[in-house]
């Protein structure tokens, strides 16, 4: 059906553009937490240096700062700590207790000493300041760097980064199995309409001449002419046809392939004929139709043919779901928006977990047995298609055992809507018999 076609395609967009955002995320998490690790990995290491010249020097106060391609030296964080030895990072003590700290903090990543007297910053590089007395009072700077810094930190994220990628993986074969089980189910859709309308096309033209030999036979022997056989023959062939035609105009409809020859339509008329093209199967039920006075100058804007089958397939349906004989009660209500026209009879009903459903394709009302549903499904599917098509809608109440009662809404619009002449007259209340 195009309508479930169309939800098909804005799934398989809809679930392409969540994969997508779902990688973006995840992305933007691992740059977010490999951002994180690498700041608490710079404060263990400032603290780690700066801690170890404190306890070094004996408790001498110390800042240390790491270079980044972001700072400059002018924004670095320094201290000034006195009398330190000048051949400080050579010092076997120094380094055992720098090794000491750093394993303190779970860094085990070998690294790089240095002195300098300038304040440049290089990124990757932690520095804090020093005063030597060899440099005469003046400010050394104490650098350490890390050449593994990055592999480090990308061993210390394995877990989550194995945790993502598995994830990731998962949710995208997941997508991709729906997509394709989706794309599946589109090309079946569109095999089964494809089947459905071309079967319908080749039963078309031999029905039509079955009920063309029924006829011409009919009248070349005159004592055929009553036959209860003859009369089942075009009885049969008659009701196959409709069903034929139903599928078609429900395929044009839902192709696209539609043109609504709008015009002025009587409602008086229209539920006349629909009343007629039923008067067989009416006569065989033995039902009773009671039919509103509608006044002959209550009128429509749409399709005469279309809304005609709406209505035929609606009465079709209530001699169809009544076991006894049927009581079809059809009422006219306006407003000065629209009309509705109410067809309510005394059928099986329609179960509640079934009214959901009734107005979709090759669905059935089934009371147990499946079997014993009649038709195909098509008849309330081609209704709420076309009135919706009219900007109308259709609505149903029910209780089982007791009947059901289908409302079918036509807005007026502008002066396309419902007219009526100067001289109308009042709706009448009284019922006639059919």
């Amino acid at each position: 059906m195009k309508i479930q076609r169309n939800n098909l395609s804005v799934i398989l967009i809809a679930s392409a553009l969540g994969g997508i955002a779902l990688v973006v995320i995840q992305l933007i998490w691992m740059r977010h937490s490999w951002q994180l690790s690498e700041e608490i990995f710079n404060q263990r290491v400032s603290m780690a240096l700066c801690a170890t010249i404190e306890t070094y020097d004996g408790g001498s106060l110390c800042a240390g700062s790491h270079c980044s391609m972001a700072k400059n030296s002018e924004t670095l964080i320094l201290a000034n700590v006195n009398d330190l030895p000048a051949g400080l990072i050579d010092k076997p003590d120094f380094r055992t207790e720098l090794n000491k700290t750093l394993a303190f903090y779970q860094i085990d990543l070998d690294y790089q000493l240095s002195l300098s007297t300038t304040k440049q910053c290089q990124p990757d590089v932690y520095q804090t300041v020093v005063s030597l007395p060899s440099l005469k009072g003046n400010e050394a700077y104490l650098r350490m760097s890390f050449p593994n810094k990055k592999s480090f930190i990308l061993r210390s994220m394995n877990l989550m980064m194995f945790a993502t990628v598995v994830i990731l993986i998962f949710v995208t074969v997941l997508l991709l199995l729906v997509n394709w089980s989706l794309m599946k189910q589109k090309r079946l859709l569109q095999t089964n309409v494809d089947f459905f309308n071309n079967m319908a096309h080749e039963f078309r033209t031999p029905l039509s001449n079955i009920g063309l030999a029924v006829n011409m036979l009919s009248k070349k022997h005159s004592e055929l002419k009553d036959n209860q056989l003859i009369d089942i023959i075009r009885r049969e062939n008659k009701q196959l046809l409709h069903e034929v035609e139903r599928v078609l105009q429900l395929a044009k409809v839902e192709n696209g392939d539609y043109a609504l020859e709008k015009e002025r339509v009587s409602v008086s008329q229209l539920l006349q004929n629909a009343i007629d093209s039923l008067s067989m199967p009416i006569a065989e039920r033995q039902a009773t139709l009671l039919l509103e006075d509608v006044p002959d100058d209550l009128y429509i804007f749409g399709d005469k043919q279309h809304l005609g089958n709406v209505f035929r397939n609606l009465l079709d349906n209530a001699l169809k779901y009544t076991k006894e004989r049927p009581l079809i009660r059809i009422s006219v209500q306006t407003d000065d928006k629209g009309v509705i026209v109410a067809v309510q009879d005394n059928g099986i009903g329609i179960p509640t977990n079934q009214r959901e459903m009734i107005f979709e394709k090759f669905q059935r009302i089934h009371h147990g047995d499946k079997h014993a549903a009649k038709g195909f499904g098509l008849g309330l599917a081609y209704v709420k298609s076309m009135i919706e098509l009219h900007n109308g809608f259709v609505r149903v109440s029910s209780e089982e055992n007791r009947g059901s009662k289908f409302e079918v809404y036509l807005p007026t619009v502008s002066n396309e809507g419902l007219t009526r002449s100067d001289d109308s007259k009042t709706v009448k209340n009284r019922q006639s018999m059919v």
